[in-house]
């Protein structure tokens, strides 16, 4: 059989939900219990070491900030975000040249992007009638719990705890932050996200749209899943007879190792720095904005573009005020340090934008 006969044969699944459903967990999951070959949507982004990952990353991750997650119903320009999705199909067509069943993994916000991989999926020679887009539905508490955890372990993987990043972003509460609190802080500063309303709603009939809700975070979520994908009663045979705490150590340790790599070749930093130049990005622009009374709010996509292209060429410049910024942070000096992240902080934003310090 050649590799197109296998891509045109092979069932592929992709699951979509906001970030801290369990689409991971879903993956590895179909995975371990099922013979299904995991393709993790976030895989990009976990390997931005890679120049090519990190430009698509990048790209991606302005438009999830500056839209979605924004309070924007927009998808940003499609050369910024086209080619990170394009990437995760097409890693979902590798997989299929060797595997019968194969799942993609990703939070997949906006309908444009899920299409865009879709169409990915059958230029690569998958079939229309193979593909099953599963929607992963939650409570937002629930989430925002889920989320919590598997963020303070992905932290903690890489020398920092939950209360070093959320001070690092400004947060000036006094103790450690728990749980209670990322919840209200959550939903005070990204109520977008933590409400689950910047999630697009896939329509109905999309590539045999099914949803499962996976709120109980029980045997009840994988009875669901196999129910939606035919799969009821065709679990791996040694693994018939497993409790779901059972189902669940198994699986983590697959997710585990994936964060553990993340973090070890430097990816996770990586990525953080990218968020923190978007961020940055957005929060002076809006500044901007509010300092012009005679600002109509019409936006040059053009000018923008290449703000963009000149912020990405200047990021290997950001390696020596990042360096300082690091050695600020990490070795906890008393007395004027705040004066010196403040300062260093005014002299990363002015080499993000202008190009010197």
């Amino acid at each position: 059989m050649t590799d197109q006969e296998r891509i045109a044969s092979v069932k592929i699944v992709y699951v979509v939900a906001l970030s801290g459903c369990g689409k991971s967990f879903t993956g590895d999951y179909l995975s371990v219990m099922h013979g299904f070959k995991h393709v993790d949507g976030d895989g990009p982004l976990k390997n931005c070491c890679i120049p090519k990952n990190k430009e698509s990353t990048f790209g991606f991750c302005t438009c999830l900030l500056n839209g979605a997650l924004n309070g924007k119903d927009e998808d940003g320009p499609e050369e910024l975000w086209r080619p990170y999705f394009e990437e995760i199909a097409n890693q979902a067509i590798d997989a299929a040249k060797n595997s019968d069943q194969v799942v993609l993994t990703h939070a997949t916000y906006r309908q444009s992007w899920r299409e865009c991989v879709v169409t990915k999926l059958l230029e690569g020679g998958a079939k229309k009638e193979n593909i099953t887009v599963l929607l992963l539905t939650i409570d937002p508490d629930v989430k925002l719990k889920g989320l919590y955890y598997r963020t303070k372990e992905q932290l903690e993987n890489s020398g920092m705890t939950m209360t070093d990043s959320f001070k690092a972003g400004g947060w000036e509460g006094e103790g450690d932050v728990t749980l209670p609190i990322y919840i209200k802080v959550m939903k005070e500063k990204y109520p977008h996200y933590a409400l689950n309303s910047a999630f697009e709603d896939v329509p109905d009939g999309f590539y045999g749209k099914t949803v499962v809700d996976v709120s109980g975070r029980d045997m009840s979520c994988l009875d669901g899943i196999d129910n939606a994908l035919g799969l009821v009663g065709k679990r791996n045979d040694a693994h018939l007879t497993l409790t779901f705490e059972e189902i669940r150590d198994k699986v983590k340790v697959v997710d585990q190792k994936r964060d553990k790599e993340f973090s070890s070749t430097g990816s996770q930093e990586i990525s953080h720095e990218i968020i923190e130049e978007i961020a940055e990005k957005i929060k002076e622009d809006g500044k901007e904005e509010d300092d012009n009374d005679d600002n109509d709010n019409d936006v040059d996509v053009v000018d923008d573009k290449k703000e963009l292209e000149m912020i990405a060429k200047r990021r290997s410049s950001l390696r020596s005020v990042e360096y300082l910024e690091r050695e600020l942070r990490r070795t906890n000096l008393d007395g004027d340090s705040k004066d010196k992240e403040k300062i260093m902080k005014a002299r990363r934003s002015s080499l993000i934008r202008t190009g010197s310090l």
